[in-house]
């Protein structure tokens, strides 16, 4: 009877070392990586091949320009065109938990739209282009390039991460 009893509770221990393994190995280790978002800006401004663009610097403008909620950033660079001709925009921006990332990401892909929406309306040539762009995340940073050479510029950024 108690080897019954030893059997089962082997049985126990050894199913909660694989479950508490399974979930170990559910997280990345990128997620957790702190990015110096300075150096990020500086390195797309230096080889993003982008001009006329215009700094956002302070969550009131963040607020402003995106929507998004000063209280779940933690830290963020952000840049918008200044010319007209094209809605280039790049913006990254650190979230404070996930729940706050998830809310960043609600508002950049509803920015994403709105930029959408006004070149089917106003300038179809665009639309392909923008189309092409995503909001996309690394952890609680999340990510928006809308540009010409997004696909440049996203490796700029994604090289941070890896």
């Amino acid at each position: 009877m108690e080897a019954n009893i030893m059997k089962k509770v082997l049985a126990i221990t050894l199913s909660l070392v694989f479950v508490l393994f399974a979930f170990a190995g559910c997280g990345s280790s990128s997620s957790n990586k702190d990015v110096e978002l300075a150096k990020v800006l500086s390195d797309v401004n230096d080889n993003g091949n982008l001009s006329s663009m215009k700094t956002i610097s302070n969550t009131k403008d963040l607020q402003k320009q995106f929507d998004i909620d000063p209280n779940t950033v933690s830290d963020f660079i952000a840049e918008v065109s200044e010319d007209g001709d094209f809605p280039t925009t790049v913006i990254v921006t650190k979230a404070n938990d996930e729940e706050g990332k998830d809310k960043i990401n609600d508002k950049l892909n509803s920015y994403l739209n709105e930029k959408l929406s006004n070149a089917q309306s106003y300038n179809t040539d665009q639309v392909s282009t923008i189309e092409a762009c995503k909001v996309q995340d690394n952890g609680l940073y999340s990510m928006l390039v809308i540009a010409k050479n997004h696909e440049d510029i996203e490796k700029i950024i994604n090289g941070y991460f890896s």
